[in-house]
């Protein structure tokens, strides 16, 4: 099945957050397509709106990514018009004491999303529920966990044998 994520980007600054998800998905191998887009919830919300609709329609195994900074409404935009999940990978900023961040997770009623920090952490978050309707993406997740237990296991064999020589 075709797993496709859409990457909503609160405006062209957020790209560095979208280049960390896909590269997150290249390099360990999740065959997921993706489109990035560049909107406003604030100011073109109708156009975010028309796009959701349009995903909606064209594929069936979807997820969408919502990367926006300061007062984050993309997400829950989204949210509030799709039956398919949302995640807010918001931008946040030390200015603000990153108080930015309570308006990714602070959501109004019936309009949940997922609020990951970590953009390695949105697009494997992304490939789980993705892989719930996707064999293919199922077993790769399962592999990619698999290989994190092993480093972990390695890791902890490592320093217990450290310690066991002082």
């Amino acid at each position: 099945m075709d797993s496709t994520a859409i990457i909503f980007l609160g405006s062209e600054k957020d790209k560095g957050v979208a280049e960390k998800i896909t590269a997150f998905w290249k390099k360990n191998g999740f065959a997921i397509k993706f489109e990035v887009r560049a909107v406003s919830a604030h100011k073109a919300a109708e156009s975010v709106l028309l796009a959701v609709k349009e995903y909606e329609k064209k594929f069936k195994n979807l997820v969408f990514i919502a990367v926006a900074g300061r007062s984050n409404a993309l997400g829950p935009l989204i949210s509030g018009h799709s039956k398919f999940p949302v995640i807010n990978c918001p931008v946040l900023c030390e200015k603000f004491d990153f108080m930015d961040l309570l308006s990714s997770v602070r959501m109004p009623g019936n309009v949940p999303c997922a609020t990951i920090l970590e953009p390695e952490n949105a697009a494997l978050h992304a490939a789980k529920i993705l892989a719930l309707c996707d064999a293919e993406l199922a077993a790769k997740a399962s592999q990619y966990m698999a290989a994190v237990g092993k480093e972990i296991m390695e890791k902890d064999i490592a320093i217990k044998k450290e310690f066991l020589k002082k």
